[in-house]
């Protein structure tokens, strides 16, 4: 029974092959996110459709990041960090509606904070059985406040309480950074390609080589 059981959730992790990376999910997930991130600042502080394009560029990053972490990271924290770094706007909704308990003093509301990042990670420490999701949520906050930061507006109160200073630096290091994990993506890539596909690629006279040495 113990077999099974551990068969049925391997399979079930084979259901994120749509999110694997791939040199064609990640052509498509660094096109989107340029037209994502392209699309947001030119809209602005927009409800639509300045909303939606900033969540979708929020998704890729954490997305592009994730990848370049390798396997292991993906298994165990990519979905609840995907998700934690779109849900984490839900608390702009209040400023939406005029209320601004949660923004007063602070370009962004407080809980786009480290403070936010330090309960999620203590509550890590004290419940183990749910310690691998409590740290994705963590890291996809983490992502979250980094994109926040190179967005170009107001940047984020990392240290609030304690200080209202926004924390932010240009756009221009959001991509730099960006191109970093797309690289290291495109790597591994490279390295994922099956054998016959690498042979296919070399000078007709090495190739005859490799199959003189296999014979």
């Amino acid at each position: 029974m113990a077999q099974g059981r551990t068969t049925h959730r391997h399979r079930g992790a084979l259901d994120w092959r749509l999110l694997s990376l791939s040199p064609t999910t990640l052509t498509v997930a660094l096109v989107v996110l340029a037209g994502a991130d392209w699309g947001t600042r030119l809209a602005g502080d927009t409800l639509f459709p300045g909303g939606p394009l900033d969540e979708l560029a929020h998704v890729l990053t954490t997305l592009l990041v994730f990848w370049a972490l390798g396997s292991r990271a993906r298994e165990r924290f990519m979905l609840p960090a995907l998700i934690a770094s779109v849900v984490i706007d839900v608390d702009h909704i209040p400023d939406r509606f005029g209320v601004e308990w949660f923004t007063v003093g602070t370009p962004r509301p407080y809980t786009h904070s480290l403070l936010l990042i330090l309960v999620v990670v203590a509550l890590a420490v004290a419940w183990s059985r749910r310690r691998d999701v409590l740290l994705a949520v963590a890291i996809g906050l983490a992502i979250h406040f980094f994109r926040d930061m190179g967005e170009g507006d107001s940047g984020v109160a990392l240290l609030w309480p304690f200080t209202d200073h926004a924390f932010q630096y240009s756009h221009g290091v959001y991509v730099a950074v960006m191109v970093a994990f797309v690289l290291i993506d495109t790597g591994l890539c490279v390295q994922r390609r099956p054998s016959s596909d690498r042979a296919s690629s070399w000078p007709p006279h090495r190739a005859r080589l490799k199959r003189l040495e296999k014979s």
